[in-house]
């Protein structure tokens, strides 16, 4: 019995593309092609908010001698990020890919982003600029910077070198099921806050600015940026609710070896000093367990496993606690601030090295 053939979708959003809507079609279908040996067909679902300049009808013309393009005209809506999951839902294929109209994606980069998900390296992948082999080219400085600015926000919530790119493919059970908001312009972005995935896999490309058409980059859009990075900050996927999530563990952790250490010398009258060992031990201990299942997500349950990673968990702890007591001495007695402001930028920079000590070195198996 001959192999059903899987189906990728690529979801095109358009707005006052007339100039670039053709070539693109073209040249999509042309990487399709290249898809076919691994047992994929290829669908194009295009999404114009009803452009001015005739897109829609271009496309509409084109689709009459392309059965796999599908055209969709929005009325009354506007917007990059709903227009993309207006064509999620039309779309019926397993697998979806996102670019742009503009010929700033390459649309010969297609089968590097959807071979991966196929031969089950990764759910998802990035076209990305900041790995290396990517870059940007044609690009002013002013629009560098804010680029830059607004990747390195974004690793507030992801990992991921480009997560701000509009380029990526991805198995559609990342998103089914999930809430996803789409006030951002960058669905992308929400899509690694929110989505359901193990592993994303990053593509080098070459970004080339548009050659014909209008940018779509504005102050407005920047400001809506801030917003949807703020309302990420505590997304399911989000470094930074696990950042705190790991500093509400480490005060109950803190709780928990004084409440043993006490125990240990008023009521078992055992020395000060094996009393903090055996409260050390206790505390991290708890810290680990409740990390790994709550903090990271973690349900790996092999004992092998579990053993390696706590032993990791106490090795990053011990270097955390003595970058804890040498910033501790250093500033007190080179510096001579007072010891208790001392301890708090102490207890700071050993969080994050405990917390990047954990998330890169303990739980590696966490997926995320």
């Amino acid at each position: 019995m001959a192999r059903q053939a899987r189906l990728l979708s690529v979801v095109v959003p358009t707005y006052n593309e007339a100039k670039n809507i053709k070539p693109l079609v073209k040249k999509v279908f042309g990487a399709l092609e290249a898809l076919r040996p691994y047992g994929i067909e290829g669908e194009v679902v295009i999404i114009d908010d009803d452009s001015p300049d005739g897109t829609a009808d271009i496309a509409k013309n084109l689709a009459k001698g392309i059965p796999d393009l599908k055209v969709v005209v929005r009325k009354g809506e506007r917007g990059l990020s709903s227009a993309i999951l207006k064509g999620f839902k039309v779309a019926k294929g397993d697998i979806l890919l996102v670019m742009d109209a503009d010929l700033s994606h390459p649309p010969k980069l297609i089968p590097d982003l959807v071979t991966p998900i196929v031969k089950g390296k990764c759910d998802m992948t990035i076209a990305s600029r900041y790995i290396r082999g990517g870059g940007t080219e044609g690009w002013p400085m002013k629009r560098r910077v804010v680029s830059w600015g607004a990747t390195v926000l974004a690793h507030l919530v992801t990992p991921v070198k480009d997560p701000m790119s509009g380029f990526f493919a991805l198995r559609r059970s990342v998103i089914e099921g999930v809430r996803l908001d789409p006030k951002g312009y960058k669905i992308g972005f929400e899509i690694l806050g929110r989505g359901e995935y193990k592993k994303v896999l990053e593509v080098p490309y070459k970004f080339k600015d548009r050659k014909a058409g209008k940018s779509k980059m504005s102050g407005q859009i920047m400001t809506t940026y801030v917003g949807h990075l703020a309302g990420l900050l505590f997304a399911p996927r989000s470094i930074f609710r696990q950042f705190v999530k790991f500093c509400l563990v480490g005060l109950l952790g803190t709780l928990v070896n004084l409440a043993v250490l006490y125990a240990s010398v008023e009521w078992a009258h055992v020395w000060y000093i094996l009393g903090a060992t055996l409260a050390f031990c206790v505390a991290v201990t708890f810290n680990y367990a409740l990390n790994k299942v709550w903090t990271f997500g973690d349900r790996t349950g092999s004992g092998g496993y579990v053993v390696g990673a706590y032993l990791k968990f106490i090795a990053v702890s011990l270097v955390g606690l003595a970058l804890n007591l040498g910033i501790l001495y250093l500033l007190t007695e080179r510096l001579h601030l007072w010891y208790i402001l001392s301890q708090v930028v102490a207890i700071l920079a050993a969080s994050v090295l405990n917390f990047l000590g954990s998330r890169w070195v303990v739980f590696t198996k966490a997926g995320t």
